[in-house]
């Protein structure tokens, strides 16, 4: 058995961290066991390795070279991207379509225990805070401690704060230097306000999906009927959800060349949107500069 108070806990954070990460870093905390987050020049170093090279959409491979660098620690916890969907992607009798057939999206802790030997032990976390929590929570706590008294102190302490993701609104009112406003959708771990400047062309305002609500986007996209991976679910109810604003003037879409599952959703957001959709390949994008500089940004430990 583990001594817990030695216990080192890696963390991959280059997937979707703003949404559940800290409260997973407290936990940890308050288990006495070690958070261990990737130094840089490790991540760089891992990117070379024949087996991170070996994936091919950019934000997996930056997530593997951040898993291997981590791989003297403990235990590491990988993030869950679309929870309670099966191996195969889909609930049992459904079509698989887009991300929910694709291993990187459908079960990322899988597919990265496949792709990457010599890796610790793998703990998957849901990545979000929606629902599900508190049962994996206290079931990593319990490998932790283990010690029922103490993982219900923990838990109880901190079952608050897991409370689901909300992002900063965005602005819809263009200034007079704007003279069109563009929707920008992609996979949700694709964006953040650095990649969203990027793609920002001269006099144009940009309306990025991850300032709006991934639940509203999901709400969004059953009104096109069918089953969706809700991660796909977000990016074709943001282009559904643009394409029905009468003030956006095109759809622009980040895309990785790499992903059959990003492939699939540019063809879903042509055949679905009202408005002009323009596409961007994530390729093309970092051509400036190394993509672990943009797609694994140092994560605090807040």
């Amino acid at each position: 058995m583990l001594d817990f108070r030695a216990v080192r806990v890696g963390f991959v954070t280059t997937l979707l961290w703003e949404r559940y990460g800290a409260l997973w870093l407290r936990l940890v905390r308050d288990a006495e066991a070690e958070p261990v987050l990737a130094p840089a020049d490790a991540v760089l170093a891992a990117w070379s390795d024949p087996r991170v090279a070996a994936v091919g959409p950019l934000a997996f491979r930056a997530a593997a070279a951040q898993a291997l660098a981590l791989a003297q620690v403990d235990v590491l916890f990988v993030p869950d991207l679309n929870p309670g969907i099966d191996g195969q992607g889909a609930p049992a009798g459904a079509i698989a379509p887009g991300g929910a057939g694709d291993p990187w999206v459908a079960d990322f802790p899988d597919a990265l225990r496949a792709a990457v030997a010599g890796l610790p032990p793998l703990v998957a976390v849901p990545a979000s805070l929606e629902q599900g929590v508190e049962a994996i929570a206290v079931t990593a706590l319990q490998n932790l401690v283990h010690d029922a008294h103490s993982v219900r102190r923990i838990w109880g302490r901190r079952r608050a704060e897991a409370r689901p993701f909300r992002p900063q609104p965005p602005r819809w009112t263009r200034r007079p230097e704007e003279g069109r406003t563009v929707g920008l959708v992609a996979q949700p771990w694709l964006l953040d306000d650095a990649m969203a400047a990027r793609l920002t062309e001269a006099g144009e305002l940009i309306v990025p999906q991850h300032r709006l609500d991934p639940r509203d986007l999901r709400a969004e996209a059953e009104r096109l009927g069918g089953w969706l991976a809700p991660t796909d679910a977000e990016v074709l109810g943001a282009g559904r959800l643009f394409g029905r604003r009468g003030g956006v003037a095109a759809v622009r879409v980040l895309a990785d060349r790499a992903s059959g599952a990003d492939a699939w959703l540019v063809d879903r957001l042509r055949a679905q949107s009202r408005k002009p959709v323009e596409v961007r390949y994530l390729q093309d994008v970092l051509a400036d500069a190394h993509p672990l500089e943009v797609l694994a940004p140092t994560v605090g430990e807040g």
